[in-house]
């Protein structure tokens, strides 16, 4: 096995330019034109250990998620940590999530989007958990 020294100057030389324009604020102005909230379910919590200036709900409560929603954030985080259970009961979570959400969100009369962010493959959980969600 060769050693090789990688010169940072010329890796970075390489790469493509940043975007030429900020997409951020059109995304944003988009999803609040929308009139819907965004809802990310996170299976551990290493997603929402980025997340900054948003909501990260650890119960689902239809009161819980009913306040959440009329709340002024465009979107927001329900930590699951459904990567610690099995199959089973992931799906079984995530029906009880998806079941509190349509509830709160009837209540509220909001609609929302949900992101599931159940990405853990080498647990077996995809696609049984999102869908579960889905029902």
């Amino acid at each position: 096995m060769s050693e090789a020294i990688l010169n940072k100057a010329a890796c970075f030389a390489a790469l493509p330019p940043e975007w030429p324009e900020d997409l951020l604020p059109g995304i944003r102005s988009l999803v609040r034109a929308s009139g819907k909230k965004i809802v990310v379910l996170d299976d551990d919590p290493t997603g929402t250990q980025t997340v900054h200036g948003l909501p990260v709900l650890t119960v689902w409560s239809v009161q819980t998620l009913r306040k959440t929603l009329l709340a002024d954030d465009p979107a927001f985080f329900i930590l699951t940590n459904s990567r610690s259970l099995s199959t089973q009961a992931a799906c079984t979570l995530a029906l009880e999530i998806g079941e509190n959400l349509n509830k709160a969100a009837d209540l509220a009369g909001i609609s929302v989007d949900i992101i599931s962010r159940s990405d853990s493959t080498l647990r077996g959980h995809f696609p049984q958990e999102v869908d579960a969600l889905a029902k």
